[in-house]
């Protein structure tokens, strides 16, 4: 019998989770547990803690998939506990591992096979880029910045005492942007709101941009390994030109060099995203990596 048993992911969790996620260090947003918890309904997130292992289940029948454990527990024996309750529960074994973990797997286990998924590679940038913008390369997003400086505004942090604007704006961003039957915005919205309901509880970190004292962008996120901070969820009017540019750095800068790598998550295959993403020129990607049985 299959020593895992799930069921879903609580706050309550948070400590624990977070605690085998720090032992990883992986870079990459699945490892956040604010991304594992805001996701739950959309996703069906399921966890479990065995050993030294933190289990994350996501969706369900031939669907399913498992984010590789966080935690101290060995590579051989992580890979071997999820394909024992595949079998035991009539699945197909596919886990969601990043660059290095995938070639560890194939190596150790030859019977599975490692393919990229390149729609859930995760934009990873230096900080420094972020904020300084040097160069013939950040040309436009100065622009723009410079054309949203022309405006009155200015930045806070987000707090308890500002998240009903940044909700605000976000009410006001799903009329701009999302029609009824798109299916992913509307989906996202629902992270969003789920993200912004528990904002204080999942201790994330973040700032909005007022222009003439009305919230026009806000962004936030959390950390996902001693080194890097995922950008979770960022927002703007489109009253305003470079307000997106405006929040990125602004946001960045607000870290104040504690984080070296920001990771600005994946396009999620939209041409749009991947094209906006590209223009702020990543200095790698988290590449993302589907294991299954040959």
């Amino acid at each position: 019998m299959s020593e895992l048993s799930f069921r879903k992911i609580e706050l309550s969790d948070k400590f624990q989770a977070r605690e085998l996620l720090a032992k990883s260090g992986f870079r990459g947003c699945e490892y956040t547990f604010g991304n594992n918890f805001v996701w739950r309904d959309v996703y069906k997130v399921e966890i479990c803690f065995f050993e030294e292992f933190y289990f994350v289940k996501q969706l369900e029948g031939e669907d399913t998939r498992f984010l590789y454990p966080a935690g101290n527990g060995g590579t051989q024996r992580a890979v071997e506990l999820i394909d024992e309750y595949c079998r035991e529960n009539g699945l197909e074994p596919r886990i969601l591992a990043n660059k290095d973990k995938a070639a560890e797997v194939e190596r150790l286990l030859p019977e599975f096979i490692a393919r990229p998924v390149r729609d859930y590679y995760d934009y990873v940038y230096f900080a420094d880029d972020l904020s300084e913008l040097k160069g013939k390369k950040y040309h436009a997003k100065r622009n723009h910045l410079n054309r949203f400086a022309e405006n009155n505004y200015s930045f806070e942090p987000i707090d308890d005492a500002n998240i009903a604007d940044c909700i605000e704006l976000n009410r006001r961003w799903c009329e701009e942007n999302i029609d009824v039957d798109d299916n992913g915005k509307l989906e996202e919205q629902v992270v969003v709101r789920e993200s912004l309901k528990h904002y204080s509880e999942l201790d994330y970190i973040g700032g909005l941009i007022r222009v003439n004292g009305v919230c026009e962008a806000f962004s936030f996120g959390e950390r996902s390994s001693e080194d890097c901070f995922v950008v979770h969820v960022e927002k703007a009017s489109r009253r305003y030109q470079g307000a997106y540019a405006a929040i990125n750095k602004e946001l960045v800068d607000f870290l104040e060099k504690k984080y070296r790598y920001i990771n600005r998550e994946d396009d999620a295959g939209s041409e749009n995203l991947r094209k906006a993403k590209l223009s702020y020129h990543p200095a790698f990607f988290e590449e993302k990596f589907y294991i299954t049985r040959r």
